[in-house]
Order: C-alpha cells, then sequence, then structure tokens
C-alpha cells in the first residue's frame, strides 16, 4: 500500500484488522497489474447467512459478499488506469467472484481521493452526501474558513480553562468512557458500540493515530481519535461527557487537531459528514471549513445477478413488506 503516492491509513491491513476485531468480515487485499497499469483496494468478505436478515434460512459457506472496510477506500492508484486494463480487471474479478461464490460489493469511495472516476465502467457509483474537510496547509487559513460562531466557541472553551492535550493511541481508558456515553445519548445503533479488544488492535497503528484529549481542571471532558499519515489527518471516533459540553470542548478540539495537522505538514483534516445529509452534526463540522466540502459517493458491482436477485427474493419470502427496489446500493442487504 505504502508504495501507492496516494496510500491512505484505511488501506493498512492494521486499519482494516481492527474492524475484523469488530465483527466485519475476513480481509482481502485485491491487486492488478497490467503493464503500467496497478490499483489495488481493501475489501471485508462477510458469509451472507450470517446476516439478520437471513438468519437461519440461508446455507453458510454459500453465498458472500464485499465491503470496503468502514470509513473510505475503493481503488488506489498512481494514474489513470487504461480502458484494456478495465476490461480485464471486470473480466477477471468477475470470473474469480462467480468461482467463489461471491454474490457482490459494496465500495464507499475516499472523499479526498476522487476515486469513484477511476473505474465507473466496473463500478456503478452514486453521490450520497457531502462531507468537511479543513484546508490546513496555511494556519492563518484554518482561522480564515472558520465561521464566526465557530471563533467565538473556541475563544470561548479557552476562557473557561480548557486546554487540549495530545496522548498515545495506546491511552484509550478515558475515551472509551466518554464514547459509550455519547453514543447512548445519542442512541447510536449497536454497529458502533466498540468492543475493548477493538481499542487495543489500535496500538498496531501507533505511528499513524493519536487521541486529543480536552481537559478541564486536570480532567478530561472530551476527546477524538485521530489518524494520519503525511498527507491527510482523519477525524474517526470521538466522545465527551455531556455536563461539560457548555465549554465547547469540541470545537477547541478540531481546531486543535487542524493546527498539529499543519505543524505536521498535513494539508487535509478530513472530518467526514454527517449520519445523514445537512443534519445537525454536518452543521457542526461546517462550521469548520465553510469552502470544504467533498463528495462521499459509494458504489456496487453485482458479479452474479442469478444469485443476487435469489437473495431478493429470500428477502421477500421472509419479509413481505421488503421492497426489491428499496434504495440500497446492496439492496437485499436492507
Amino acid at each position: 500500500m505504502r508504495s501507492f503516492d496516494h496510500w491512505d491509513i484505511y488501506y493498512l491491513y492494521e486499519y482494516a484488522y481492527s474492524f475484523l476485531l469488530h465483527g466485519d468480515g475476513e480481509i482481502y487485499l485485491l491487486s492488478f497489474e497490467n503493464g503500467k497499469d496497478r490499483f489495488c483496494y481493501v475489501v471485508m468478505q462477510k458469509d451472507i447467512a450470517d446476516a439478520a436478515q437471513f438468519s437461519g434460512h440461508l446455507e453458510r459457506d454459500t453465498y458472500y459478499d464485499w465491503e470496503t472496510p468502514y470509513g473510505y477506500g475503493g481503488p488506489l492508484t498512481d494514474a489513470a488506469i487504461s480502458a484494456d486494463s478495465k476490461r480485464l480487471f471486470e473480466r477477471e474479478i468477475s470470473e474469480y467472484c462467480r468461482e467463489n461464490g461471491i454474490v457482490s460489493q459494496f465500495v464507499r469511495f475516499h472523499p479526498l481521493l476522487r476515486n469513484y472516476e477511476v473505474m465507473p465502467e466496473v463500478i456503478e457509483s452514486r453521490y450520497l452526501k457531502d462531507t468537511i474537510y479543513i484546508d490546513t496547509s496555511d494556519r492563518d487559513l484554518i482561522v480564515k474558513n472558520m465561521d464566526t460562531k465557530n471563533r467565538n466557541m473556541v475563544r470561548k472553551a479557552r476562557k473557561n480553562g480548557v486546554v487540549i492535550v495530545r496522548k498515545e493511541i495506546e491511552d484509550f481508558e478515558d475515551f472509551i468512557r466518554m464514547y459509550q456515553e455519547t453514543m447512548k445519548k445519542n442512541g447510536a445503533e449497536d454497529y458502533y458500540t466498540f468492543e475493548r479488544t477493538y481499542f487495543e488492535s489500535l496500538a498496531a497503528m501507533k505511528e499513524n493515530a493519536c487521541i486529543l484529549y480536552a481537559m478541564y481542571e486536570g480532567q478530561p471532558i472530551s476527546g477524538s481519535i485521530l489518524y494520519f499519515n503525511d498527507r491527510f489527518m482523519h477525524y474517526h471516533l470521538s466522545g465527551s461527557h455531556t455536563e461539560f459540553r457548555k465549554y465547547s470542548p469540541g470545537n477547541l478540539l478540531l481546531y486543535e487537531a487542524a493546527c498539529l495537522a499543519n505543524e505536521k505538514g498535513i494539508t487535509r483534516f478530513h472530518l467526514g459528514g454527517g449520519m445523514e445529509a445537512e443534519d445537525s452534526l454536518f452543521g457542526f463540522k461546517k462550521q469548520f471549513n465553510k469552502n470544504g466540502r467533498a463528495k462521499f459517493v459509494v458504489g456496487r458491482t453485482i458479479f452474479d445477478r442469478r444469485k443476487y436477485d435469489d437473495l431478493k427474493k429470500v428477502r421477500k419470502k421472509l419479509d413481505s413488506g421488503f421492497e426489491e427496489d428499496n434504495g440500497f446500493m446492496i439492496q437485499y442487504r436492507k
């Protein structure tokens, strides 16, 4: 992965391994080379029989599908891929998947790499929503791009005595408590409740990860896990103690994270988007860069149309309310 100029943390084995522990499937690296053309990407392979929608109604080790790990992924390449290479890859990957029971794949493209443009002939894509990034190439620009209210919140946090400290990724005990409190308060889905083994596994990424804590009177009141390489920083998970949110620790924390990125020579700090387009979480992130929108695009490939349609029929049989044309990229997963 690191041989590609534009590699990012989402392509590292250590990153995918943390989600293997989370139950997201087995890790596969898809790697293609044809002359000077080359690209690769990571997928997690799941047995569809394990999905709650099909529980007890499918034979195991028969139907599989692929999904890029939580976060962002898709083809990682050095340059444009020729039409001949795209056709060759489509033929080879389709043949492999049909022989190995892989019905489809779901891809979360990387908003900063814009790699949904690499091979639209092979991976059907759909724009989902916008994400936000902070331009960290210039420290003055970080402040300039923040809206007035956000700048005031940063000043408020400092006035209230909030300070930001950087900790190694292994120092996650306080973070876990804040994160779990936040997820419970927000009524988050079970998927976003990570076990301790997940956090322990992040030590393998210590060269590309850290935790920033917002401290008040010597106690952590908010925290964020950050991933980074020499080009990008990513806002991964965050949590806070509810009673201290009045001090605006999150605003100061993200501002200081952006400044840290600038110190490291990183030019983009990606905050991601909201749970839904233009929701309150997206609005919070948008305060940090009014000019920093990046498209989040998802994609799919159906490798075996017959099996794909069969799975939709099984879903319909098990749930009379199931609609085959439901808007999901992988429709039988809804």
